[in-house]
């Protein structure tokens, strides 16, 4: 006799480019941060902190990043952080993070740009020592990340 085992099936969220994320910064989901996702894998941290509440999407006074990173995406896939709209981007350029420097600590001297997904050759690119580092960051790299730069965001009370 075969036994039917009864599995609950998360349902996974798709993420597209202009989602909002709400990222608790604290157990007590007592205060979060928030993320708006690019094409591709890239976020960028938004500077706000709501206190008590999560924001709606009406509420989120900028979308302007003020770091853009490279994030494993399972808080968002899953659904701990949870999407709280989408606003979409003006243009497909502006819908990629920005062009950013990969340092390569074994090899530090070949020199390549993260630009739309793809890396390319410094040399083939045209700019490098300017841009951004490129960062992989995971979920608790976010929330450090925020945490520290809580004093330069804007923190709104519900």
């Amino acid at each position: 006799m075969q036994t039917r085992v009864e599995t609950k099936s998360r349902k996974r969220v798709r993420i597209a480019a202009g989602d909002i994320f709400a990222v608790p910064l604290d157990a007590e989901h007592q205060r979060f941060g928030y993320i708006r996702t690019y094409q591709d894998v890239d976020v960028g941290i938004l500077p706000i902190i709501s206190k008590a509440c999560i924001l709606s999407i009406a509420e989120m006074p900028t979308v302007s990043s003020v770091l853009d990173v490279f994030l494993f995406q399972d808080a968002l896939k899953t659904g701990r952080w949870p999407r709280i709209g989408n606003l979409p981007f003006t243009d497909e350029e502006s819908a990629w993070a920005p062009a950013r420097k990969q340092v390569a600590a074994s090899r530090p001297e070949v020199k390549m740009v993260v630009f739309r997904g793809h890396f390319i050759a410094a040399a083939k690119f045209g700019q490098y020592d300017e841009l951004p580092l490129f960062q992989k960051f995971d979920e608790e790299d976010v929330i450090r990340e925020i945490l520290q730069r809580a004093d330069e965001f804007l923190v709104m009370d519900s």
